[in-house]
């Protein structure tokens, strides 16, 4: 079909707009896309006419054009689709680790860790001499007096040291005291 060079844009494009509307909506099934589409076949078409061959088939060159563009949009789907599933399958993964981790893990385990963390960071917060006097007499269960006699110092420091660190240690764990309670009775 030759088009009239005559026949103005507006012309052309009512013409012919639906029927390729109507083919890009088969395939893409999103109205805007397909409206979309067509607008850019037929808008390339008429800009480059005068560079294409005279006895060229414009039907068959537009409908291929909105041919190639529904491809290249079903591809770009396609791609994004499938990065969508993977992403969910990452995300679902993800959320059985979560699950896994908590219904293998008691309440006790996971509370314990927590207190752990605190006193770990409590400890570290406190002078290295308290620290130290603490940890002989709790974690070596090292008697007063020993700890006295190895660091020369009265026992009445060491009962000051520890109670320094028994009082930050309360002040830091005191949200924690009712579960204390409630799973180490």
């Amino acid at each position: 079909m030759e088009v009239n060079s005559e026949m103005n844009f507006a012309t052309f494009y009512n013409t012919y707009h639906q029927r390729f509307v109507r083919y890009a909506y088969y395939y893409v099934n999103d109205e805007p896309t397909a409206e979309d589409m067509t607008h850019d076949a037929l808008l390339y078409y008429w800009e480059n006419r005068h560079k294409l061959a005279a006895d060229m088939d414009v039907l068959g060159y537009i409908l291929q054009s909105v041919k190639n563009k529904c491809l290249n949009y079903l591809k770009h789907v396609q791609v994004e689709w499938e990065y969508s599933k993977n992403y969910a399958n990452l995300y679902d993964w993800e959320i059985d680790m979560r699950i896994q981790t908590l219904e293998s893990e008691s309440y006790a385990t996971i509370f314990t860790k927590d207190i752990l963390k605190i006193v770990e960071d409590s400890l570290a917060e406190l002078p290295e001499q308290t620290r130290e006097i603490f940890l002989l007499n709790r974690l070596k269960n090292k008697p007063r007096k020993e700890i006295a006699q190895l660091l020369g110092v009265s026992q009445q420091k060491i009962d000051y040291h520890i109670n320094k660190a028994n009082d930050h240690l309360k002040h830091r764990l005191k949200d924690y005291v009712p579960f204390l309670l409630l799973f180490f009775n």
